[in-house]
């Protein structure tokens, strides 16, 4: 048997597994209405936020502040809040089964747990990534609408804006699905992320040291808007993925091992 062959072997014993665990685990997100309720209500609040942060802005600019802002920027900028709802949802994917003790039945229906959170990851990632490119294409008519002159914006601002959310939301479900898997608590775990993306950034601002103003740039929530803004400073737009990225592979890693490590 040929090298070819071995692998195509390994890659459709892996991809088979994988395929039939990414279905059940979209039958169970889908079949939950806390956790599409939480995405719906995320979707509407961002919408909500984006037309009256425009309408802010027309108001201030009418009133010779200088407010102007591409208005699928100030729809990524309501993410701020919206993004609680889809890191609570992303929490409550494995929580929930640890609450209820499902988790036990999902290992012994997908033993592999690298196969198990891999379709847990690969589909919450791509909600998040869908998730965050339509609802700031839908969201940036309205704040457009609102804002006036004061929300003008060109292709490259809505791309950014919408390719930002996207990447955003589906790193931050993998971030928020490994402190799931560290908690194993739907609290905890929520906490954890709302520490995260909001408390962090908040408490650190205030601490008037020069070091941990840098790392405070380095935080998602900051590493997520230079990325959708295109900033130059303090890093650009590649470096913030990358940032991004580093913050969710070592989230998702310590919560695989974890999930290796420990009985259900």
């Amino acid at each position: 048997m040929s090298t070819l062959e071995i692998n195509e072997m390994k890659t459709g014993h892996f991809a088979g597994p994988l395929l039939g665990a990414i279905r059940a685990e979209a039958t169970k997100f889908f079949g939950l209405r806390a956790l599409v309720g939480l995405y719906i209500t995320g979707i509407l609040m961002t919408i909500g936020l984006g037309w009256l942060l425009g309408a802010s802005a027309k108001a201030s600019g009418d009133n010779s502040f200088d407010t102007a802002m591409p208005a699928p920027l100030l729809v990524f900028a309501t993410l701020q809040f919206g993004q609680l709802f889809f890191a609570a949802a992303a929490a409550l994917q494995i929580t929930n089964e640890y609450s209820s003790g499902s988790i036990t039945t999902t290992l012994q229906s997908v033993p592999r747990r690298s196969i198990m959170l891999g379709a847990k990851a690969l589909l919450l990632a791509s909600l998040g990534f869908l998730t965050g490119v339509i609802m700031t294409l839908a969201a940036t008519i309205p704040t457009a609408l609102s804002a006036g002159v004061y929300g003008v914006f060109d292709f490259a601002d809505l791309l950014s804006a919408c390719l930002g959310a996207g990447v955003y939301l589906a790193l931050l479900s993998l971030m928020v699905l490994g402190l799931g898997l560290l908690c194993r608590n739907s609290a905890g775990a929520i906490v954890s992320a709302i520490m995260l993306v909001i408390g962090l950034p908040q408490i650190l601002q205030l601490i008037p040291m020069q070091w941990v103003q840098t790392l405070t740039q380095y935080l998602p929530t900051n590493a997520a808007t230079f990325m959708a803004t295109g900033a130059a400073e303090p890093y650009g737009p590649g470096v913030a993925l990358l940032v991004l990225i580093a913050w969710a592979g070592v989230l998702l890693g310590a919560g695989y091992v974890a999930l290796k490590r420990r009985d259900a």
